[in-house]
């Protein structure tokens, strides 16, 4: 039995951030419990968080509520007080990287794993201009202190310039399906982070398309996001259904034509793992990371921030149902290799190899 302390901000529930990082987590440590191990989740508090416990799965909540900006840096300080007081009580700890909360786990502890996902690079200047420079750098270097690193993807693992594993993220094998139906309407669910997920993108890529858009998610650009979509006058075509969970996540994902991911920038794209899961093709931006769609047959892409150009592919789509039919079916076949169930075995073998590794 190993006791595992995981280090993450995000939280499936945090009505700010919520992705999937969050899912990621909460599937394989959910698998890890069952194969008898110990396992502590620290993560962000956000409004009414409360800790909780799943069997041997505990979620404990630090930092502020009041406002994103202030949970996620009081965050790192909290996590670095627990860290300094319980550190030790663990075998290992297992760290998910971000730019804005580093929580310094390598100064408490010898039996370390941290987790990378997406890396932002230059977007974060583009962001944040000058403030954003201090998080640009922790993470040009911050990794490079871990030996023991797990990435979704190879390209991470070359973004960042490190080595590592590659453990991808994956799909819960009961959503799989058999059959693939044409839905009516085209999708997206993600965050609601209009610059990072390049809604701004999809919202003028169908302005001129007579087609239905359902965007579901949370994050903290709603207001935003609605505020744009009675700008473009688009409130006949655009439905915001906020966020979906579950068996509601799942059935929106189905019924619809196909989904899209405008995305600037992104890890390995979970929702991308859902779609393929359920027969539906997923439309791309052109990034690194996202390219395993075109590759493996279940979608197309389109040139990143190039609205003419995703509207172009949703047309094309839209034209050859055919076409979506048979994409939803490659899908399918993809989706069935990558269970989190699987994934959870290699996980919990690289963890315990490394608990057995004395050097």
């Amino acid at each position: 039995t190993m006791k595992i302390l995981h280090l993450i901000y995000d939280h499936i529930n945090n009505p700010w951030v919520g992705g999937g990082g969050a899912v990621r987590c909460y599937e394989l440590n959910k698998r890890l419990v069952k194969m008898g191990h110990k396992v502590t989740v620290l993560t962000g508090y956000y409004p009414n968080a409360q800790n909780y416990r799943e069997g041997d799965l505990e979620f404990y909540f630090v930092g502020s509520g009041k406002s994103y900006t202030l949970s996620v840096f009081s965050y790192t300080y909290e996590a670095i007080k627990f860290l300094k007081k319980y550190g030790k009580n663990f075998d290992l700890i297992v760290e998910d990287f971000a730019p804005w909360n580093p929580v310094f786990s390598f100064l408490f502890h010898n039996k370390l794993v941290l987790q990378v996902h997406q890396k932002e690079g230059v977007e974060i200047i583009k962001r944040y201009n000058l403030a954003g420079l201090p998080f640009y750098l922790i993470e040009k270097f911050y990794p490079k202190i871990f030996k023991n690193i797990i990435a979704v993807s190879e390209i991470s693992l070359k973004k960042f310039r490190i080595k590592g594993v590659v453990i991808p993220n994956g799909i819960d094998e009961n959503i799989i399906q058999e059959n693939v139906l044409l839905g009516d309407y085209i999708g997206f669910i993600g965050r609601i982070d209009i610059y990072h997920k390049g809604l701004d993108i999809m919202l003028q890529a169908i302005k001129d398309i007579d087609v239905k858009l359902k965007i579901a998610g949370k994050g903290k650009d709603e207001k935003k996001l609605k505020e744009m979509i009675r700008f473009h006058n688009l409130d006949q075509k655009v439905e915001f259904l906020g966020f979906l969970y579950g068996e509601d996540k799942i059935k929106f994902i189905k019924n619809s034509l196909f989904m899209i991911m405008p995305s600037r920038y992104e890890a390995q794209g979970i929702v991308a793992l859902e779609s393929a899961a359920v027969g539906k093709p997923v439309i791309v931006s052109n990034i690194p990371e996202l390219s395993y769609v075109t590759e493996n047959g279940f979608g197309l892409s389109f040139q990143k921030e190039s609205y003419t150009d995703l509207r172009d592919k949703i047309i094309y789509l839209l034209k050859r149902p055919e076409l979506i039919l048979q994409l939803g079916k490659n899908g399918i076949n993809y989706a069935k290799k990558l269970t989190w169930d699987n994934l959870s075995y290699q996980y919990e073998k690289y963890l315990t190899d490394l608990i057995r590794d004395d050097k």
